[in-house]
């Protein structure tokens, strides 16, 4: 059962949560709803998963978070905290994993 408040609505909180802070459910045609905005995630939007909450965030919902994290994450919001870390993470070691490809192949 979805459960949404007044509170949730916020832009510290994810509009839609399920009890026991679950993935949203896809739709009966298989779409996959944004964990953060909680709206239906499109064919060609180039939505990102998030392993740490097993679901997908859509390029609005990621953009809720990078301008959450421009602004100083002044807003105590922990979910979308352990999304940014978890992304932040993989680009660092996608990037350190480039740079070492880079090095082996110019430096033998």
């Amino acid at each position: 059962m979805i459960i949404q408040t007044k509170e949730m609505n916020g832009p510290a909180r994810s509009a839609y949560m399920r009890s026991r802070r679950e993935p949203l459910p896809m739709t009966l045609s298989n779409e996959p709803w944004c964990y953060i905005t909680g709206k239906r995630i499109v064919d060609g939007d180039d939505a990102r998963f998030t392993h740490e909450f097993d679901a997908w965030v859509s390029t609005a919902g990621q953009n809720m978070i990078d301008e959450w994290v421009d602004r100083g994450m002044k807003t105590p919001n922990p979910e979308w905290e352990i999304i940014y870390r978890e992304w932040y993470a993989q680009d660092a070691a996608a990037e350190a994993n480039d740079n070492n490809d880079y090095f082996r192949r110019n430096h033998k």
